[in-house]
């Protein structure tokens, strides 16, 4: 129990995005709680005091309890503090003296990661019956004091509240303050003159605080009090400390000339009144110091008013009034501690509480490290000390270690390995803190606060303190804190596992190696002081809960190695220009982001330097750049644009751009000579590996750098022109890394993309980009293209025409030649022409409908990928009615059939296949597979080309399903789906066996997805579809969306029988035999249901389950105008119960981000897009 609180600090730990909350619902003790425990919140407390009088100098005791409110955010929104339904409702935590920790009546976790909170604390624990209006009334015995496990009167009258809002889910600690809500009197009685020696202290002396209300309501969501009752008749005795009187008394005012105290010295009563009102101000001590005089003589006592101020509660000193381990107090004399503590008749042997007043000097340091066993708690607040500082590493030289005995100095290896020291309270007088000083203090717990004066902190003062975990206060005189990187010597604070916002004071010149590394306890913010020259070695390291901006100071001229390697610092970095050097790892792994603007001054970048950030837009590098470092930016992805290399360059280190995916173009300069590469590190080991987004390089010297074998590995060499040095063409194209570029040429001269072009029989058009230095022509052309515009000046756009020939004419083959007039350099362009019974995009209906009131539901086939060669072999067409037949090759497709209008056309491809993020491929749709989201294509140009199928209008293309299908087997499908109901199911042609094969692709994709909008029923995830923080599909909000829209009939986010949408089968005897529950489906095996155990929709079998055709037909029924009856259904219902049981191939080795992805469902309606918009029909 506490007497008195002082600004009282909440710690609540929050561990990563838990799996589950448990609040005051049914699911606290579930069995994901269990499993997850170490995702829970927890909470731990201090009380902040000016005075130490106890050596826990938390201020709560053990048993102390307090009830904390944890409320969800809505969307953006706070949310609404109540009684009863927030995700923690009024939840004990008791405090554990013993354990120095805070234990939770239950454990609770975050909603998600994205859900912020509002965190509510007060005490004493209770029992709220309402928020705004929370009953509590002070005690109206305050002297009563705690005993038998029930609260003292002080304490229980003495209401703390506080709150912290929108708090982001976090591994930080977060910090709860809670102040006084009451209002404090005190009243304290000073001896005047005419008594006797002993007299006073034998002096009868009474006070109470007479005509206050006691009666109180609180509004738990904001904290204020307001009066809730009268007057009341009793006086309130105040807690008594000496001559002191404290009342805690309800924020109120009292009016001019009532009696406030009532006080009795030696028997006779006196009154205490103001002639102005009084107002007892929340939060605020009224304090009245009342001298009391003694007349010679008569006996008679005087009272007079000598102070009275209003003063913030928290000055208050006195503490807590449960039983204190008091401090053993010795005045020592420096040299002479031991002594003085056997004069005491103490035992140093077994002393644990020490509290020292007087001087002490090394040899007293030794003799409490040495000889004192049993030392816990040790309180130096009044004591002067004197110490040899040791090591200092910010001076170089032979004055490197400061040796002299000093005043006000923390001996170096005071309490080295001291491990039974547990409290320590620092010299008020202190200036420096040897090397060493607390070192492998690992039962030092708590807060630790510097004291004001202290200018430098010796290597390795608190290293390896891991049980410090409270908060870190530092003095602003500070100027030096000490590091080191030997086995012994490490940072000042070096494994502390503080719990606080780092605050680095403004005089702040030197951080040592390792200073405040491996403390992810350290949160928010870091503000590096203006005066900082020098940041050492893993300054920082690891401490990945420091967050947002980071600004480098000017007097700082390098980044050492890793000083913040590991840090969460996510916002934007600052770096001026007198920086030289950002040594290996400096900010490796740090997710800042924003454009990277490296000092004009830099010579080099270490390696990995910048790796694994996430900067973006374009990189300059500076002028006076002479090596890169490997990996020195690696995993910058969103780095783009142009990088171009200064000239004086020399070198680029393996993997230093590897993963920059976004850059474009690449300019080397004349003086690099090599680009690294590190075969150990796999894909990743070239300098620019995986920069799939490249597709300009040129090269300015004539001789070629020397390129290691895969520094370009991903790169798409086949895809652009390497541009060099005309007289170095031939260099390149047999230098070893170079070579491996398809087209060479010379730079800024002559390239004409793309350099092939087809046709069928028809006369097609198609667009060439000319790139030329200068002026161009064409040179020589087969008759049967034409050119126009045939000559030109740099850049141009041309039309390339091939014209028309008989459909059963043979193929033809020629080449379109560029020549620049000037340089009389030449470049090709490659046609070719094969005869064909259809023509370029001309239509062809596959079947027409015969069932329906609306003219048929449309199915649009489009091949993509398909050159003219793959047409005019007969395969695109074959391909393309085998996919028909799959798709119509199930149930209930295969009944309905007759429904469906179903057309394809013959669009035509400049080359054979789709692209990926590395290559590309020039088709029809720009299908291509974005690594990501499975396969893409220009969506507008797809449905604008399907508007031009027989009954294709804009009136049905929402109901109307697009196949494409790529010319690939590489990749998986996906489902391109709009919310106006519009899709493009996307079937390559899989070489998989069954059930994975072409036919499983289209059933799956077309038929279940495109067609039917029925969800996803495979697995992926062993976890909770609610708790999942993958990135990699959807979860609830994604289900949900798609329910709203009418879609995934065949899934339910309930196990309940009769609430899911198959209910209604269930219990059908023509379908109970097979229809249940099942968990499991949507990417995860818990949290969501299907109705059936397999189905096309869970691994491709030629099976769907009972509610998804029952789903499909509805669709079908409404899209054909007809209405629909179940019982119909059932009589034209078809099952193949064999199917259902198939399962898939056993040598199946597929992955699943390989093979197919969960539909993509867009917002909006095609109709919106400009070419479709555009569209006639």
């Amino acid at each position: 129990m506490k007497k008195n609180h002082t600004n009282t600090l909440l710690y609540i730990s929050v561990t990563v995005i838990s799996l589950l909350f448990a609040g005051c619902s049914d699911n606290i003790f579930d069995e994901a709680s269990r499993q997850h425990g170490e995702d829970r919140i927890q909470l731990s407390g201090d009380i902040d005091q000016l005075a130490v009088t106890r050596v826990n100098d938390n201020g709560f005791c053990d048993g102390d309890v307090m009830g904390v409110y944890i409320v969800d955010y809505e969307g953006g929104t706070p949310g609404t503090l109540k009684v009863s339904g927030n995700r923690g409702d009024n939840v004990r935590h008791t405090f554990d003296e013993p354990n120095y920790k805070w234990n939770s009546a239950y454990d609770l976790f975050w909603k998600d990661k994205h859900t912020h909170i509002d965190v509510y604390g007060y005490y004493p624990f209770a029992n709220p019956e309402s928020i705004d209006d929370y009953q509590f009334e002070v005690q109206r015995d305050q002297n009563r004091v705690s005993e038998n496990g029930n609260m003292g009167g002080y304490e229980a009258s003495d209401f703390l509240w506080g709150k912290v809002a929108d708090v982001a889910p976090t591994t930080s600690v977060i910090r709860l303050p809670m102040k006084h809500r009451m209002s404090n009197a005190c009243v304290t009685l000073v001896q005047g003159d005419g008594f006797a020696n002993g007299e006073w202290a034998n002096t009868e002396k009474i006070v109470l605080t007479t005509n206050v209300a006691r009666k109180a309501s609180i509004n738990m969501a904001d904290g204020t009090v307001s009066v809730a009752g009268g007057v009341e008749q009793t006086a309130t005795i105040p807690s008594r400390v000496g001559d002191e009187w404290r009342t805690i008394v309800v924020p109120q005012t009292v009016n001019a000339g009532t009696t406030l105290f009532s006080i009795t010295i030696g028997g006779v009563p006196y009154k205490f009144t103001k002639n102005e009102n009084l107002t007892y101000i929340s939060g605020k001590m009224m304090k009245f110091s009342i001298r009391v005089d003694k007349k010679v003589g008569s006996g008679k006592y005087s009272l007079t008013l000598i102070s009275e101020s209003i003063t913030p509660w928290e000055n208050d000193l006195v503490s807590h009034d449960a039983t204190a381990k008091e401090y053993v107090v010795i005045n020592s004399t420096k040299g002479h501690l031991k002594d003085a503590i056997i004069a005491a008749n103490k035992d140093y042997t077994k002393l644990k509480n020490l509290k020292i007043t007087g001087e002490i000097g090394p040899s007293d340091f030794e003799f409490m490290r040495d000889e004192m066993s049993n030392l816990q708690s040790l309180n130096m607040k009044e004591t002067i000390v004197y110490g040899r500082f040791g090591y200092q590493p910010w001076i170089s030289g032979d004055n490197s270690h400061d040796g002299v005995e000093r005043k006000y100095v923390i001996h170096q290896r005071a309490f080295d390995d001291k491990n039974s020291l547990v409290r320590i309270v620092l010299p008020d007088s202190l200036t420096g803190i040897g090397e060493r000083a607390f070192r492998n203090c690992v039962n030092l717990t708590g807060s630790i606060i510097i004291p004001e004066g202290v200018t430098r902190i010796g290597p390795s003062a608190f290293l390896w303190c891991n049980s410090l975990t409270g908060t870190l206060s530092l003095p602003t005189t500070l100027e030096y804190i000490g590091g080191g990187g030997a086995v012994d010597i490490g940072g000042a604070f070096d494994g502390c596992h503080f719990n606080c916002e780092l605050k680095l004071p403004n005089n702040l010149k030197y951080i040592g190696h390792h200073a405040f590394r491996d403390n992810p306890g350290y949160y928010g913010a870091l503000i590096l002081p203006e005066k900082l020259e020098y940041i050492g070695d893993l300054a920082f390291f690891r401490d990945q809960n420091l967050t947002g901006n980071l600004t480098i100071p000017q007097g700082v001229k390098a980044i050492n190695q890793r000083a913040f390697n590991g840090t969460g610092f996510n916002g934007t970095l600052q770096l001026h220009d007198g920086l030289t050097s950002i040594n290996q790892g400096a900010f490796s792994g740090v997710p800042l982001k924003g454009e990277l603007n490296l000092p004009k001054s830099l010579t080099s970048v270490g390696e990995s330097a910048f790796n694994g950030c996430d900067f973006s837009g374009v990189l300059k590098l500076p002028s006076g750049l002479v090596s890169i470092g490997r990996n020195a930016f690696a995993g910058n992805w969103r780095l783009m644009g142009t990088l171009e290399f200064p000239e004086g360059l020399e070198s680029i280190g393996a993997g230093a751009f590897a993963n920059c995916r976004s850059i474009e173009q690449l300019i080397f300069p004349e003086s690099l000579s090599s680009i690294g590469y590190e075969p150990t590190w796999g894909d990743n080991g070239g300098a620019f590996a995986n920069d799939f987004g490249i597709y300009s390089i040129v090269c300015r010297g004539e001789v070629p750098a020397h390129v290691l074998s895969g520094a370009f590995n991903g790169v798409a060499k086949d895809n652009f022109t390497l541009e060099v040095p005309e007289s170095a063409i031939s260099q390149y194209q047999s230098a070893p890394g170079w070579c491996d570029f398809k087209r060479i040429a010379a730079h800024h001269e002559l390239v004409c993309r793309p350099s092939v072009a087809c046709a069928l029989s028809t006369e097609h058009k198609q667009n060439l980009v000319i790139n030329a230095e200068g002026e161009w022509e064409v040179a020589s052309k087969p008759d049967w293209c034409e050119v126009s515009p045939a000559s030109g000046n740099k850049k141009t756009e041309v039309t390339l025409t091939i014209k028309g020939m008989a459909k059963n004419a043979g193929s033809r083959n020629g080449k379109v030649v560029f020549r620049l007039k000037d340089k009389e350099y030449t470049h090709e362009c490659n046609v070719s022409q094969y005869g064909y019974q259809y023509g370029e995009n001309e239509w062809l209906t596959l079947q027409k409908a015969t069932k329906g009131n609306n003219g048929g539901i449309n199915i649009v086939l489009l091949g993509d990928g398909f050159n003219a060669k793959d047409i005019a072999s007969g395969e695109y067409l074959k391909t393309i009615k085998q996919e028909v037949e799959y798709f119509f090759g199930i149930e209930p497709y295969k009944t309905y059939r007759n429904y469906f209008n179903v057309y394809t056309a013959f669009p035509l491809s400049t080359e054979s296949g789709v692209g990926t993020v590395n290559t590309i491929r020039y088709n029809r749709f720009n299908t291509t597979f974005t690594g990501g989201v499975g396969l893409k294509a220009d969506y507008d140009e797809v449905f604008d080309y399907s508007l031009g199928a027989p009954t294709v209008n804009k009136g049905n293309l929402n109901q109307t399903l697009i196949i494409i299908v790529p010319n690939s087997t590489d990749y998986g499908g996906i489902c391109q789906m709009w919310e106006s109901g519009a899709a493009i199911a996307f079937c390559p042609l899989s070489t998989y066996g069954y059930p994975l094969d072409t036919r499983g692709v289209v059933q799956h994709e077309a038929g279940g997805h495109g067609f039917g909008k029925l969800g996803d029923e495979y697995i992926y995830h062993n976890a909770f579809i609610d708790f999942c923080d993958c990135t990699c599909c959807g979860h609830v909000n994604e289900l949900n969306g798609a329910k709203s829209l009418g879609w995934f009939d065949n899934l339910e986010l309930t196990g309940k029988m009769h609430s899911v949408g198959w209910s209604h089968l269930i219990f059908d005897d023509r379908y109970s035999d097979i229809v249940d529950i099942y968990e499991g489906g949507y990417m995860h095996n818990r949290g969501v249901f299907r109705s059936e155990a397999n189905s096309c929709m869970n691994n491709d079998i030629p099976y769907y389950s009972t509610i998804s055709r029952e789903s499909i037909v509805k669709r079908i029924k409404r899209y054909a105008g007809e209405p629909y009856s179940f019982e119909e259904f059932v009589k034209n219902d078809k099952r193949d119960a064999g199917t259902v049981t198939r399962s898939i191939d056993v040598n199946d080795k597929r992955t699943a981000h390989t093979y197919q992805h969960a539909p993509k469902i867009h917002k909006g309606n095609p109709l919106k897009m400009p070419k479709v918009r555009r569209h006639r029909r």
